[in-house]
């Protein structure tokens, strides 16, 4: 969510330009007005400085386009830091700016290619500032594809470091966002509340601010709008003084929910719609996603239907492109991950034969004594090789697997979903064939979530997906596209079957027995259903108006099924 707040510190032991470049570094985050016009003076003598000058110069100019969001001209710079073989230090830095300069830039694969090489390298690394931007870089990208458990360890190894109080604070607010993600809900207010007070002690304003908006979304997760609504006014005049906008968007869209969940329509509105303004059209993130919603809500209870519905276009929109960006950085990470196994496998290889290589020279020499020796050598290398390219292999599929698939329930990811239906409605309009499309949302799961725990939420999921399972065909299209939402898409098949199967559905999870869970609970889902017929064979709008039609039936009472009449 707040991608440049990472702040890149170092210093070398040298004299004259490298402690006025030592003097910048120090200043950068704090003074950029006094780091730009100080960089400028040096630009016009950087063509006299060393080569360790002149690389530590360029890392610095590199970082001022980045914070200028001049990204591609801050990379030019970058790339060739990265082969610098007269400075490790340099080189880790520039590494730890690539990836967040890439990120920004969504080249999400060269992103986490760097990251990979960053945490190899992690290890190498002695000079303390240096570590201490290297482990923050590692975390953040850890919390951007939901791997908390990894951010929060090295989080952890950072805060234990005793770096400076900027890397302190900053690492307790991606603490925060970790916990908070990752559904740790006591954990999260008792290290959110240590992380504030540490902040709020050495005024570190900006990072104080950050924590105060986790914790205001999680007193809105609790259905607490008033306390919400008073730690977030009480903290407003100190967000704007920081000036950070997408902070100040932060804070606009948290009190705009906490004011309409409370029934204060008139004061969400101001809220939303300043946060609506300050949105940038080319950007996706959840922020957008949230106001868009409220913007379509609060229109619907103005009884705008219009509005409510160019607005629930926009967010539907929004959302799709939110969800496709975080797919998009879970099939880099997967991948750049799988590549750099297997570049070890192949530096193990390369070893095995340098190996055989000394077995050949010692043959020559040795030939009588050896021969046995070497045939028992030959015959491990063949066997080392098969197995390490059956284990590449599996790796491979494993990776794939995980990229294409939900780790709960097992079903078809959004990602894959999405991919696989768009190619069966194609063979379906090409062929003139029937297609329909069934969405549908467990009733009330938050309540579930929150009375009985996430382990009963998640044996809900489970039992859902496996109950409607028996229901399908092999070539209906299953998936997850929401925390307790989900598609069918049906190729061949028409409107009529479509409900029928819908209502089937419905009924076979209304009767699920809750009681292998732990707990006694009702379960029900509301269905929505839509055809190629009327909504055509575009996957977007299929799924626009079956969620149109499902959010009819929880309208009508939940645990419905309702069909799409245009």
């Amino acid at each position: 969510m707040f991608l440049f707040l990472l702040l890149y510190g170092f210093s070398l032991n040298a004299q004259s330009v490298v402690s006025d470049l030592s003097y910048l570094d120090s200043i950068k985050s704090t003074n950029f007005e006094k780091f730009e016009s100080e960089l400028a003076r040096l630009e016009e003598i950087h063509h006299k400085f060393q080569k360790e000058e002149l690389d530590y110069f360029l890392f610095l100019k590199a970082y001022s386009l980045t914070f200028k969001g001049q990204n591609q001209e801050a990379l030019s710079l970058i790339i060739p830091l990265l082969e610098s073989k007269s400075e490790t230090v340099i080189g880790f830095r520039a590494k730890s700016l690539a990836v967040n300069t890439l990120l920004l830039s969504r080249r999400y694969l060269e992103a986490f290619t760097y990251l990979e090489q960053l945490i190899v390298t992690l290890p190498l690394i002695e000079q303390p500032m240096a570590r201490e931007h290297g482990l923050r870089v590692i975390a953040m990208m850890y919390n951007l594809i939901g791997r908390y458990d990894l951010a929060l360890s090295y989080l952890d190894q950072l805060i234990n470091e005793r770096p400076s109080i900027n890397a302190v604070c900053a690492a307790h607010q991606l603490r925060s966002e970790a916990l908070f993600h990752s559904g740790q809900s006591e954990d999260f207010e008792q290290k959110s509340a240590e992380g504030l007070k540490y902040c709020i002690k050495h005024e570190q304003l900006l990072w104080v601010n950050i924590i105060v908006s986790f914790q205001a979304r999680n007193m809105i997760a609790k259905e607490d709008y008033t306390q919400a609504i008073n730690v977030l006014t009480a903290h407003y005049s100190q967000v704007e003084q920081t000036r950070y906008a997408t902070l100040v968007r932060e804070f606009d869209s948290l009190l705009a929910q906490s004011y309409h969940k409370s029934g204060q329509t008139a004061t969400a509105k101001q809220y939303v719609v300043k946060a609506e303004n300050s949105l940038h059209t080319a950007t996706s993130n959840l922020t957008q996603v949230e106001i868009l919603l409220l913007l379509s809500q609060i229109a619907k209870t103005e009884k705008n239907y219009q509005q409510a519905l160019d607005y629930h276009e926009q967010y539907t929109a929004a959302f799709t492109a939110y969800m496709d960006d975080k797919s998009a950085q879970q099939m880099a990470y997967h991948t750049a991950h799988s590549e750099i196994l297997a570049q070890n496998q192949k530096i193990a290889l390369l070893d095995k034969d340098n190996q055989l290589l000394q077995y050949e020279q010692t043959a020559l020499k040795h030939q009588a004594a050896f021969n046995k020796l070497l045939i028992i050598a030959l015959a491990i290398l063949v066997l080392g090789l098969a197995f390490m390219a059956y284990r590449s292999f599996v790796a491979r599929q494993r990776f794939k697997a995980l990229a294409e698939y939900d780790d709960l329930t097992a079903i078809s990811n959004r990602y894959h979903f999405s991919a696989s239906a768009k190619e069966a409605l194609a063979l379906c309009e090409k062929g003139q064939l029937p297609a329909a499309l069934i969405v549908f949302d467990l009733d009330h799961f938050k309540q579930i979530n929150d009375q009985h725990g996430h382990a009963a939420g998640d044996w809900a999921l489970r039992q859902t997906v496996d109950t409607c399972r028996n229901f399908m065909r092999n070539n209906d299209v299953f998936g997850r596209i929401g925390g307790e939402e989900f598609a069918i898409l049906l190729p061949g098949c028409q409107s009529d079957k479509a409900h029928l199967l819908a209502d089937i559905c419905r009924d076979a999870i209304h009767t699920i027995d809750t009681a292998a869970s732990g707990y006694e609970f009702k379960l029900s889902a509301s269905f929505g259903v839509t055809s190629a017929e009327i909504s055509g064979y575009h996957l977007t709008k299929l799924i626009e108006d079956a969620d149109t039609a499902m959010y009819q039936a929880k309208q009508q009472g939940r645990n419905k099924v309702q069909f799409f009449r245009g």
